[in-house]
């Protein structure tokens, strides 16, 4: 880069060695200033990390204490990932009050419907033939006068159960409110990437006496992405039909019915089998029907399905069950890529490589134009089956 204060070759304006001097001075003050921005943007991204397993340890810890029969006198659930919130608060109305006596015992009400005052009054009630009466406030965020809870929460009922359900949503952490919640049971529950997936499933699969490897968990979350709900509410399906203990990739490809005849996985069968009426026919369903986000998830499971591909070619004359361990997939699974190897060459799977990284370079804007991920979708299948 030029610098505007120094002049051309022949003028002695500055002396080359006091040139020298100010170039290290500069370049020192860019690499100073990298440093701190890399410094910051580790500590943000540390921080994050750290909220995101603190999701898990929480909803652990509270999921624990409820079960127990711990019960605390207040609870605030908030942040993004509503399912945490959701499961908690439908445990503790099944299991505060005894259900003979929830008529009494058990009210539930919602933030736009009542008020701070109105809510105070409602906990300060003693409970009718029961240990604890439950009061629970959904879409707690959108409580009027939610500030008259102060003084509540300086001195609460410990026969009254308060659970404040917050829908993608925080609390100002300086304001008095936040300061009181945060002595009692108070979580924020931060969405899960796609890796601490791979950690909370094997405890939820417990919980139901059941058990899931990484390979199901992978194909669930790519079939599904990293949203809790989705996953256990088919995770919820698979274990109502399937009795095995261990919940397999192949349970979940045949089960999963989410899009069950338009996902990545029915793509890349009719691509290895090059059907092209059934893989375009696909390539628009799923163009239609695409998320945010979703085209992101997909690419790389069609890629390492053509990098797979490439493999066989230099596997030679093995079994299907060394070959299924050299690539790494459930040997179900191998015969569809046998079929693929001898659709496409050497040659032919180089180029499909190739335009599936230049789908990645669109994906992040590169020569995109105005086109919709699903548009670029679709351009690239057609080249591959045309490749």
């Amino acid at each position: 880069m030029p610098y505007p204060f120094f002049r051309g070759e022949g003028d002695n304006f500055i002396s080359n060695s006091i040139k020298n001097e100010l170039f290290l001075f500069i370049d020192s003050i860019r690499q100073w200033i990298r440093w701190k921005i890399q410094l910051t943007q580790g500590d943000e991204f540390r921080k994050i990390m750290a909220k995101k397993a603190a999701t898990i340890e929480s909803f652990v810890r509270i999921d624990e204490e409820i079960s127990s029969g711990n019960f605390s006198p207040v609870y605030f659930f908030l942040g993004d990932e509503t399912y945490f919130t959701d499961y908690l608060t439908t445990k503790i109305e099944k299991s505060v009050v005894p259900e003979e006596a929830r008529s009494f015992n058990q009210t539930i009400l919602y933030g736009k419907e009542t008020n701070g005052n109105d809510l105070v009054s409602i906990a300060k009630r003693y409970p009718m033939m029961s240990d604890y009466q439950l009061v629970v406030v959904k879409d707690a965020q959108d409580l009027k006068d939610a500030d008259a809870l102060v003084s509540y929460l300086e001195n609460p009922l410990q026969s009254t159960v308060l659970v404040m359900a917050y829908r993608k949503s925080k609390l100002d952490k300086r304001s008095k409110l936040a300061k009181l919640a945060s002595k009692y049971t108070f979580a924020e529950f931060i969405p899960l990437r796609d890796y601490q997936m791979k950690d909370w499933l094997p405890v939820f699969a417990e919980k139901h006496g059941r058990r899931i490897d990484s390979d199901g968990i992978q194909r669930l979350i790519d079939l599904i992405g990293a949203n809790l709900s989705k996953i256990h509410n088919e995770l919820d399906k698979i274990f109502a039909t399937v009795k095995d203990e261990f919940i397999r990739d192949i349970h979940i490809e045949e089960h999963v019915g989410f899009n069950r005849e338009y996902n990545v996985f029915e793509l890349q069968k009719a691509l290895g089998d090059r059907n092209f009426n059934k893989a375009v026919q696909i390539a628009h369903q799923m163009s239609a029907t695409m998320e945010k986000g979703e085209m992101m998830r997909t690419l790389p499971v069609l890629h390492k399905y053509f990098s797979n591909v490439l493999l066989t070619h230099g596997l030679g004359n093995i079994s299907d069950s060394e070959i299924a361990s050299k690539l790494g997939v459930n040997p179900y699974f191998v015969r569809d890529y046998l079929t693929a190897k001898r659709n496409y060459s050497v040659l032919n799977l180089e180029g499909v490589l190739n335009k599936l990284k230049y789908l990645d370079l669109r994906l992040k804007g590169v020569n995109r134009g105005a086109a919709t991920d699903g548009d670029l979708l679709i351009e690239t299948v057609v080249g591959i089956l045309k490749s």
